[in-house]
């Protein structure tokens, strides 16, 4: 059994016609995370940024902290010493 090319060739063309115009289409999955891509990156940017700054600020205050401690046990070695 041999197939000819008569009925190889169209049917070949009519499958890349097919696939290419497929190929050009645009998916609606691609479609809903184009207009959600931004609002998505934003919102985690944001949780980015909050992960990061609170722990900051904790530390910053603890920081606070240790400063007034170490000014007062400063105070406390200078009337000691006088």
């Amino acid at each position: 059994m041999t197939i000819g090319y008569q009925r190889v060739l169209p049917l070949l063309i009519l499958v890349l016609i097919i696939g290419l115009h497929g190929c050009q289409r645009e998916t609606p999955v691609e479609k809903s995370q184009a207009s959600q891509a931004p609002s998505v990156v934003d919102q985690a940017v944001r949780q980015s940024v909050d992960a990061i700054q609170t722990p900051m600020d904790k530390a910053r205050g603890v920081e606070r902290t240790l400063n007034e401690a170490a000014g007062h046990t400063a105070d406390r070695v200078q009337e000691a010493g006088q």
